[in-house]
């Protein structure tokens, strides 16, 4: 090595010597030197590097030196230090030119693959370069042309070499970059040679971009220079002019990869508690998505992409809880639009709801008023015909009133203020909504409701209180007055659609505030507007008032009927006067619920509480949402906060101990009515339930005012609140606020109330962060269940339920083992019809447990053998035997004060009954006090045991098997009717249990007969629905006096006391528990609850004809369920493959159910379930399409759930009150309950999403009217209707939560699609065997009508090729398909729009199926959880493997008459050889014999072969990347890459080689992976 390096310096140095000095002439670029050296050394600018190589002199320098190279690389057996030590050199003397230029030369002959030289060919060894191409371009200079490009084709040659080593990615992008960077510093008036400089380096740049061969991958990646490329040229840059051709290509590649990565139509709104949970993704500040924030932001503009503001209007319009909207505020990020996030979508709802209200009203037509009458002393107030609006407002008021008046710095530090909302900033943008800014129109019209709205504000304290933000703008320049008086519309108070509680809110905030306004005697002179609005109307307001007080003063308010029922008119009153004066109407209604004359108050006929006063919601609701407020803390503060139980101003008799139910039931109106401001409220409620929950671990006896409290807010709980915490952050956790009261209890009648509570807890679960909250790791109990199997039983169906309707979300793949481990402390037993519908998750569990031997048996049965012994070899029971009195109670007594001793009690005292035929009343008195012995806790486990005793009794298996069937349910009956005994709910879960050992059979058939057949429910059943209480609890303002009415005839007991109660036995002995007000609860609506598991029983056993009989007997009661409309959804969802559901009957009857009058069902299937209309016809594609597109305005803001029909309850009092979620839950239910197969059903989803036809009723002739009989099944055609964006999106929605069946023909569809699609196939580019035919087809593929055969026929000559005089301009071909155009052309329109907005794509007509299907592909995968990204890896396996996914297991498809996925065998050039028609009727159908084999209309082993379908499976994915990260289920962001490199050379090598270099939609693909 030394060696050659001197034999280098001699002939260098010679070089150098030899070489004149420098010249001054700098314009001579064509040189490779800077000077010009002598003859020999010099390159003329006329003569190329072939012809300098070729000259004597230089040739002999150049053979001296490579033989030194060669020699020193034989010598040391490798290249790579001789070649790096000549580019260091090089690079050393790029100073010199004549040394360099010589150095150049012979690297340059070197790498030549035409040298003569022979170091080229002996040159064995790979050749590393990525150091020495860093260094060459460190010292280059662009404006030396010859230095640049000699170094450039320096580079070329070495990058062409075959041996040359991969350089690595991240160098090779150094030196792109560097490159890049010196051609952007040429002049921009650059001369040719300049040009020719940029021109040859951005050749180096692609060869460094390119793939040199097959067997080799490029040096850098497209995407790795697309991520450097913001560093080189940061935004302002100027970019020289010979790089905007290149920088346009990277930015149209960026654009192209962006198109799959960014999630299409992306706005689609998430819906609280029901879909995944609202977040926010910044797709911008993730590791894979940094390229794409220009990107981002564009769809942010374009309304493409979620951003804050747009995901807080959906949560707003949901109704969404706080605890969600508190969550999305710790994510806003510390800057101006996250700060302004919250409010600016408050802005925008309050414009969507003003504009709903504007085309609700008639505001623009006069109602005649004389305002020169003097106003009378009690005004009659105006008021509009449809005040459904009210219930918009409501809502709105309250969000507002939230978030004005919450201090949020414990939430998030990002608020100066410690505020989200500030009252200046919001009056501030309502103005401007009604003015509009320099650079925007106004969006409004003025309009009272933007003053009614901050009249909301102004109660509140930091607003509008003394020395607060108001007082100082009145005590200055008034400026945000000013605003206020500028939102006021005069004429809208005299329209036939005014409003006094509306339209006077200016004159109300005036009089509020009268006592800061500065000179009022001149405020109509600083403001002249109050000249003519303030007089009249403000006297209206004072008459209003004065009113009020004289009317509704103290006195009067002793009567408790006074404000029952009153007329629209005084509520307006009350109203009106709420917004005028801060806290009068509050005390006046509080003196009106709570009495306060001491001993004189009216007691109630228990005396347990002071009768007061009833308030009626419709008043309650129009109040100012601040004296809700005001009313509801002066109600908790006095009656549910105290320690020591309700407090009341005077002297009450003693034994007054419990509120009144009357004001438990103003506490739930008003609740209702303000969920979002009052959840303070409710958090403290529920904090102090927990509390008092844990209260008996830290005492032994708990305090009676504690007990009192806890009956009084659980009843309240179960029977009132529990609909409306259903889809809110607290129902996840219901089951910790009654952890210890279910097992600790020792009062059996609130022990009652908490197993309710349970039941409801676990009836109303559907989002799997319940599963989350089971998983308690500071759980204090080892079980959850410990006394009670029945509930660890509906738990584990809770479970299943949630699971298979809901996924298990972002929950650990393990923790559904984890739960159904720690529920009871035995392993529970399914029975196999039971099992069948639990989702595999759960069904896996006890599949495990099965085979892990664990005993099927019955945990803690009660044998005979122990009954008799107990009976005759002792003698403790001989007081039960013999005459009452003749011995005493007490040895029985002893013995089961033991409790190991209480499981056998029951079954002893059954088999008493047995002997004596009957239940002796003689004894009752000593059951009774042996069984108040035990716990109420374990009350259901003895029921168990008593029932399970009696079937085996009964069952056949039994050798000593005695009795009849009647007779068990003649006792039982007695037992749970007439002596109270035992607890109907108990008795009725004790037969139904589930477990195989059980006599299941006999238990189901005593069930029937205690339910069905029974005559004591069915007598209470007809008297509560005689006495005439309203469905509507809101609306039933007697309901505690009505209930009454049933529990004196029909009185329920909970110790155990009916039989003495009844005889009127005076001491009762042992004495009663201590007296509980029963509010709500009773027996009927307890047994709801176990009403809808006995449904669910008799479907998994297919009981068909006794379910149709139950549900017609019981379903008046489920008028009065909590939640009938999620039952109903629920039960189609869970048990949709069950054959019982198949049967209409059971449909409808399920259906009857539901109050048709509380929620907005198709009126085809009421007419189908009332029986009105029994035809099936009406079930069509129209019908299938409108329940897309009425689910589609239900998810939009901008219709704010205005409900169309007047006899709807307002919306705060709706099952649902969330627009969203009820929308989709009816969809459901009318998908589901619809006499539709599901492939039809299917089918007609696809052809809405594809447009594929129309499902007009009419068409319209050319004369311009209706033609008949043109419908659906008319014979006129339909025509294409491309669906909204937004139907799209409830379509996908709808079928995310539909059964997995659906799902499963979805995926097929996906698999199909993208297989075998024409559009996918004419976007492609084609083999050698493409025809013209497939050319001609193209252009109608895209334009969506098809191209006749005679002519594309008549267009061909006999050798295939186009004629160009047949092509006239009526031949009927479209434009496209003129052979004039490109075959190319026409690739690049279609592929343009398949990857665009589909919106876009709708709006200008290039609407195309691959492009809707992919939007309805990614709405479905928005909507569903975690557990859709396992489908897609299985359909990614099937087209690596080249096989077809399977049809649904017991689907025939049979009802696809019109193939979804089109088949055309003008692309057989495209499709594998292996392919299998199924044969066909002629309507399309499947023959029967091949329906019968199971066969499937599907290409069969049709792989993935073309570079658009790659495309497309890209595009599939790219959305999904983001999610895939954050899941990782099985390692598949990973497997993904592998898939897809496979699907990648898998196609490559398909397609023609000529076509591979530079076919740009190989190139996205690879820029995607």
């Amino acid at each position: 090595m030394q060696a050659f390096s001197t034999q280098l310096d001699l002939v260098l140095n010679e070089t150098d010597v030899k070489t004149p000095a420098p010249s001054v002439d700098e314009d001579n670029f064509f040189c490779i030197f800077q000077a010009p050296a002598p003859k020999k050394r010099r390159l003329n600018p006329s003569v190329s590097w072939s012809k300098y190589l070729s000259d004597p002199e230089n040739s002999k320098c150049i053979t001296v030196l490579a033989s030194e190279f060669l020699k020193v690389c034989k010598l040391m057996d490798n290249v790579n230090e001789p070649l790096n030590f000549l580019f260091q050199s090089y690079h050393n003397s790029l100073q010199s030119p004549a040394k360099s230029a010589l150095l150049l030369a012979l690297l340059y002959n070197i790498f030549h693959p035409n040298s003569t030289l022979p170091p080229y060919d002996r040159i064995k060894s790979p050749i590393s370069l990525s150091r020495s191409f860093i260094q060459l371009t460190q010292y280059l200079d662009v404006s030396n042309q010859f230095q640049w490009i000699g170094s450039m084709s320096l580079m070329l040659r070495c990058l062409r070499q075959p041996d040359c080593e991969t350089i690595p990615s991240e160098t090779a992008v150094k030196i792109v970059t560097s490159l890049l960077k010196m051609i952007n510093l040429l002049p921009l008036n650059c001369n040719k040679d300049q040009r020719e400089c940029a021109a040859k380096g951005l050749e180096v740049v692609r060869v460094f971009l390119e793939t040199p061969s097959t067997t080799k991958t490029a040096h850098a990646t497209y995407y790795d220079l697309l991520r450097e490329i913001p560093q080189v040229f940061p935004p302002g840059v100027v970019i020289h002019w010979t790089l905007e051709g290149f920088m346009n290509h990277l930015q149209k590649r960026r654009q192209n990869l962006a198109h799959l990565i960014m999630p299409p139509d992306a706005s689609w709104p998430l819906i609280s508690q029901v879909s995944r949970q609202h977040e926010f993704t910044n797709l911008a500040q993730r590791p894979t998505h940094l390229l794409f924030a220009s990107d981002y932001v564009n769809g942010i503009r374009d309304g493409q992409m979620t951003t804050y503001v747009s995901l807080f209007c959906d949560l707003l319009y949901q109704r969404a809880p706080p605890d969600e909207i508190f969550f999305m505020i710790r994510q806003l990020p510390h800057n101006p639009t996250g700060v302004s996030a919250l409010r600016e979508s408050l802005v925008i709802k309050t414009r969507d709801v003003v504009r709903c209200i504007q085309r609700h009203s008639r505001f623009h037509d006069p109602r005649p008023v004389d305002t020169t009458m003097p106003v009378p002393a009690n005004p009659e107030m105006v008021v509009p015909d449809n005040i459904d609006f009210m219930e918009l407002l409501i809502e709105l008021s309250d969000q507002l009133y939230a978030f004005v008046g919450s201090e949020l710095s414990q939430i998030s530090t990002i608020y100066p203020t410690g505020y989200a909302v500030l009252y200046e900033d919001l009056i501030a943008d309502y103005y401007t909504l009604v003015t509009g800014t320099d650079k925007t129109p106004p969006e409004l019209e003025k309009d009272n409701t933007l003053i009614f709205l901050l009249l909301q504000l102004i109660h509140i304290e930091k607003v509008g209180g003394q020395d607060k933000l108001l007082a100082q703008d009145y005590a200055t320049d008034e400026h945000l007055f000013r605003l206020l008086i500028a939102l006021y519309d005069e004429d809208q108070v005299n329209s036939k659609d005014g409003f006094y509680l509306r339209d006077l809110a200016l004159q109300c905030a005036i009089s509020h505030q009268q006592g800061n306004i500065k000179e009022k005697p001149l405020m109509k002179f600083r403001h002249p507007k109050l000249a003519v609005i303030w007089p009249y109307y403000s006297q209206i307001c004072y008459s209003v008032h004065t009113y009020f007080m004289q009317k509704y003063s103290k006195t009067n308010m002793q009567d408790a009927n006074f404000l029952s029922n009153l007329p629209m008119q005084e509520n307006v009153k009350f109203a009106i006067v709420s917004q005028l004066k801060q806290h009068i109407v509050a005390g006046t209604l509080f003196l009106y619920l709570v009495s306060n004359q001491g001993a004189e108050t009216e007691l109630d006929a228990a005396g347990m509480f002071l009768k007061g006063g009833t308030l009626n919601y419709k008043l309650l609701d129009l109040l100012n949402i601040d004296t809700k407020h005001r009313l509801l803390g002066l109600v908790y503060k006095t009656m549910l906060d105290g320690e020591n139980g309700p407090r009341f101003h005077g002297n009450p008799p003693p034994q007054v101990k419990f509120v009144s139910p009357y004001v438990i039931d103003v506490v739930y109106k008003l609740l209702s009515s303000t969920p979002c401001s009052v959840e303070p409220v409710i958090k403290v409620l529920f904090d102090k339930l927990r509390r008092y929950d844990r209260l008996p671990k830290a005492v032994s006896d708990v305090p009676a005012e504690v007990t009192r409290w806890q009956f009084t807010v659980l009843q309240l709980l179960n029977f009132r609140l529990i609909r409306p915490l259903k889809f809110t952050a607290t129902c996840a956790h219901l089951l910790h606020y009654m952890k210890f009261a279910l097992s600790v209890t020792k009062h059996r009648a609130l022990h009652n109330i908490v197993e309710t509570c349970n039941h409801s807890a676990l009836s109303i679960q559907t989002s799997h962060k319940f599963l989350r909250s089971l998983v308690d790791n500071k759980r204090e109990r080892p079980y959850w269940f410990e006394e009670s199997e029945v509930l660890a039983r509906r738990a584990v169906l809770t479970i299943a339920r949630v699971v298979k309707l809901s996924g298990q979300g972002d929950a650990p793949l393990g923790i559904i083992t984890e739960i159904l481990q720690i529920l009871h402390k035995h392993p529970i037993v399914w029975t196999e019809e039971v099992a069948a519908f639990f989702p595999e998750p759960v069904r896996d569990f006890y599949r495990t447990q099965d085979q892990s031997g664990i005993s099927k048996g019955i945990p803690g049965a009660v044998t005979e053998l122990e009954v008799s012994t107990l009976l005759e070899g002792t003698s403790v029971h001989n007081v039960l035997l013999v005459a009452k009195g003749s011995e005493p109670n007490t040895y029985l007594l002893s013995h089961y004060s033991d409790m190991a001793n209480h499981p056998f009690f029951l079954c002893v005292f059954w088999e008493i009954i047995i002997i004596q035929q009957q239940i002796s009343e003689s004894m009752l008195e000593d059951i009774r006090a042996v069984m108040l012995q035990f716990p109420p806790s374990h009350m259901s486990t003895y029921t168990q045991q008593l029932v399970d005793y009696a079937l085996w009794k009964l069952d056949p298996k039994n050798p000593n098997a005695t009795g009849t069937i009647d007779f068990v349910v003649r006792i039982f009956e007695e037992l749970v009717w007439k002596y109270q005994l035992l607890a109907i709910e108990h008795v009725l879960l004790a037969l139904m249990t589930g477990h195989p050992a059980r006599s299941g059979d006999l238990g189901l058939k005593i069930l029937i007969q205690m339910t069905i057949n029974s005559s004591e429910l069915s007598n209470r059943i007809s008297h509560w629905t005689s006495i005439g209480i309203s469905p509507r609890p809101w609306e039933e303002d007697a309901y505690y006096d009505k209930l009454q009415n049933y529990l004196s005839r029909y009185p329920e007991y909970f110790g155990f006391e009916a039989y003495e109660a009844r005889s009127g036995t005076n001491p009762i002995n042992p004495p009663l528990e201590m007296p509980l007000l029963v509010s709500y609860n009773n027996v009927l609506l307890r047994l709801l609850n176990i009403f809808d598991m006995i449904v669910g029983r008799f479907i998994e056993y297919q009981l068909t004809d006794t379910l149709v009989t139950f549900l017609e007997k019981f379903g008046c009661l489920y008028l009065y369920h909590n939640t009938p409309m999620g039952f109903v959804r629920d039960t189609l969802l869970y048990y949709h493959e069950s054959p019982t559901l198949r049967d209409p009957r059971v449909t409808k009857a399920l259906l009857k159910l539901l109050d048709f009058k509380q929620m907005e069902l198709s009126p085809v299937l009421t007419d189908y379930v009332q029986e009105i209309s029994r035809s099936e016809d009406q079930f069509d594609e129209h019908y299938v399409h409108e329940i897309c597109r009425k689910l589609a305005a239900s998810l939009d803001p901008r219709e704010c759930g205005y409900k169309t029909d007047p006899g709807m309850p307002e919306r705060q009092y709706r099952e649902i009150s969330n627009p969203a979620t009820q929308g989709l839950y009816i969809a459901v239910i009318e998908a589901l309950a619809a006499p539709i197969p599901m492939e039809r059903f299917m089918q007609y989803m696809m052809n809405l999403v594809l447009a594929k036809r129309s499902a007009a009723p009419n068409s319209i002739s050319s004369s311009g009217t209706a033609s008949a009989g043109s419908g659906p099944t008319g014979s006129a055609p339909a025509s294409r209707v491309v669906p909204e964006p937004r139907v799209i999106h409830a379509a996908g929605l709808l079928l995310s939560a539909l059964p997995a069946e659906f799902m499963d023909l979805f995926f097929v569809e996906v698999d199909a699609f993208t297989r075998t699609d024409e559009t996918l196939l004419e976007a492609s580019t084609s083999s050698s065997k493409a025809t013209a035919e497939s050319r001609a087809a193209a252009a109608a593929a895209y334009i969506g009508r098809p191209v006749t055969t005679p002519a594309i026929n008549g267009g061909l000559g006999a050798t295939g090729k186009f004629k160009r005089e047949s092509m006239h301009a009526d031949s009927g071909l479209p434009p496209l398909s003129n052979p004039s155009f490109k075959r190319t052309a026409i690739q690049e329109l279609l592929l343009s729009s398949i990857f665009t907005s589909y919106a876009n794509n709708r709006n200008n007509y290039r609407a195309n199926m691959p492009n809707s299907f992919l939007t309805f592909f990614h709405a479905i995968a928005h909507y569903s959880s975690a557990d859709i990204l396992v489908r897609i890896m299985k359909c990614l396996e099937h087209w690596r493997q080249g096989t077809s996914l399977p049809p649904p297991t017991g689907s025939s498809l049979l009802n696809y008459k019109n193939s979804l996925i089109r088949f055309n065998n003008q692309h057989e050039n495209l499709r594998d050889e292996s392919v299998e028609d199924v044969p066909l009727h002629s309507d399309g159908n499947m023959t029967e014999t091949t329906a019968a084999n199971g066969n499937f209309n599907m290409k069969k082993n049709q792989s993935i072969r073309t570079d658009v379908q790659l495309l497309f499976i890209c595009a599939l994915i790219g959305p999904l990347v983001h999610r895939f990260e954050k899941v990782q289920i099985g390692g598949s962001t990973g497997h993904i890459l592998v898939v897809l490199v496979e699907l990648l050379a898998m196609v490559t090598g398909s397609l023609e080689i000529a076509a591979r270099p530079g076919l740009h939609t190989l190139e996205q693909a690879i820029d995607f992976v």
